[in-house]
């Protein structure tokens, strides 16, 4: 009988009275890629972050290749041959690519090494693995699928044997995908196990031999890929049956633009975009795709603020008050107050309605009201408009963006990254709520770095690559090469 790589035994995390795990059991086969799969809060980033030494289990145990470990931090764990690349980057993005492999290997036997020498096995372990990259170049000047090229390779590194991978496609182009998929088989094949924590199922049934799905903090089942398909994981997932779409029942009206990009050029710090031409009709849900950083929040900011417009002009039915709404890319950052209660982050914009406010006075108890009737529609939990914001999961504050939104009955919606962060259940949910804003007469501006997003709802989509428009493509043209291709650079 072979010896797992990793087993965990009824292993329990509690953050006060917060249960993230609870007697959490599963094993990984040496060797094999291993999908984590779960909805948002059910606790499989925390069950990693135990393995890597960044929490300390509350009970049971984890063994590595047999035996029992306790790890204090995660210079145990790389110290025990396991890395982690964490779905946000951690880099020195003014340094090299060299110098950020040598900043993690302070210390080591690898770090006395001249530094000519130190380049010199890097490549060749860069080579070996299929991850090919400029040392010499500064992070700030790679691309998002360089980067995470250069974060595995820091692991690599250290010759770790376990790699664990969290939502690492998230910000890549489906080429670059492609060409992690195949760099992640290749290690497999040099015996390395690899954990990869994803709520893509189509990734887990194309890449994975094994998947966990974890639930409300508890593992709900292990099953061999082979033996399994994307819709009994979702079922498992979420605990009940996932919709189908429906097939639309209106058609886009095209004698009404309701938002018009006019030669369009806008700058936010040292990038712009140039020239963008986009026309946005009534009941008509057209997609931006592009790697992030390509002009998308410039395309944002030229529409919301006048002071970025350089040239041209955006017009349509977007400056009167309340018919133009928009979710931020990134809600706490853009979007909400965090440490304010609920009820305050649903008025956010809208203060000045005769519906919430008095004058210069709000009409606090009507507010809470509107705001609980809000919460019980979209089924946002728990339904207490006088809890803080920064206390609901993920997947529920994305719905009360999406409520604030959508709630206004707006002629113009610019919806950026309405499902990052968020699990398959709310995944559905809002896609169901975009798609009945636009049968209801919204035009819909949807800027995703989620391909599958745009393919699933767009009636159009346009790619945008350095600033420019490069690519458009009508539903009958989808295709996700081609997308992929345009978002590249490449024709």
């Amino acid at each position: 009988m072979s010896v797992s790589a990793v087993e965990f035994k009824g292993v329990s995390k509690y953050f006060g009275e917060v249960r993230a795990n609870s007697d959490i059991s599963f094993s990984v086969a040496k060797g094999s890629i291993h999908g984590i799969v779960g909805e948002n809060g059910a606790g499989k980033s925390t069950a990693m972050k135990i393995l890597f030494g960044l929490y300390r289990p509350d009970g049971g145990e984890i063994l590595v290749h047999g035996n029992p470990v306790s790890f204090d931090s995660p210079i145990d764990a790389m110290a025990a041959k396991i890395g982690m690349v964490h779905q946000h980057f951690m880099l020195a993005e003014p340094f090299t690519a060299l110098d950020n492999i040598l900043l993690q290997q302070k210390g080591s036997a690898f770090s006395v090494l001249p530094r000519k020498e130190q380049k010199k096995r890097l490549q060749e372990i860069a080579e070996r693995y299929g991850f090919t990259l400029n040392l010499d170049a500064k992070v700030e000047d790679l691309s998002v699928g360089e980067q995470q090229r250069l974060e595995i390779l820091k692991i690599l590194s250290q010759d770790s044997e376990i790699l664990i991978l969290d939502e690492p496609t998230a910000v890549l182009t489906p080429q670059e995908v492609q060409d992690l998929f195949k760099n992640l088989r290749r290690l497999k094949e040099e015996g390395k196990t690899i954990l990869i924590i994803t709520h893509k199922l189509k990734e887990v049934m194309s890449l994975t031999d094994a998947v966990t799905v974890f639930r409300t903090g508890r593992v709900v089942g292990s099953k061999k890929t082979s033996e399994t398909n994307g819709s009994e994981l979702a079922e498992m997932m979420v605990g009940r049956h996932i919709q189908a779409p429906q097939e639309r029942q209106t058609s886009v009206d095209k004698t009404r633009a309701v938002l018009k990009f006019d030669n369009v050029s806008a700058t936010l710090g040292n990038h712009q975009i140039e020239d963008i031409n986009i026309t946005v009709h009534s009941k008509e849900i057209v997609g931006v795709a592009g790697v992030e950083g390509n002009g998308q929040d410039i395309l944002i900011r030229s529409l919301l603020d006048k002071h970025a417009l350089k040239k041209g002009s955006v017009n349509g039915s977007i400056r009167s008050e309340g018919l133009i709404c928009s979710f931020p890319e990134d809600r706490l950052r853009f979007g909400m107050l965090p440490a304010r209660p609920v009820y305050e982050n649903f008025i956010l914009g809208q203060h000045k309605r005769s519906l919430f406010s008095r004058g210069i006075f709000l009409k606090v108890r009507e507010i809470i009201s509107r705001t609980k009737e809000i919460m019980d529609t979209y089924d946002i939990r728990p339904h207490n408009p006088l809890l803080p914001f920064d206390k609901l999961s993920g997947g529920n504050q994305q719905k009360l963006v999406v409520a604030r939104a959508l709630s206004q009955k707006p002629q113009v919606v610019i919806a950026a990254q309405p499902t990052r962060g968020v699990d398959i259940g709310a995944i559905e949910f809002i896609h169901g709520e975009l798609r009945k804003a636009r049968d209801e007469g919204a035009g819909i501006l949807l800027i995703s770095s989620e391909l599958d997003e745009l393919m699933t709802l767009s009636d159009r989509i346009v790619v945008l690559y350095k600033g420019k428009l490069v690519a458009e493509f009508n539903r009958s043209e989808f295709n996700e090469i081609a997308l992929g291709t345009a978002m590249g650079g490449c024709k």
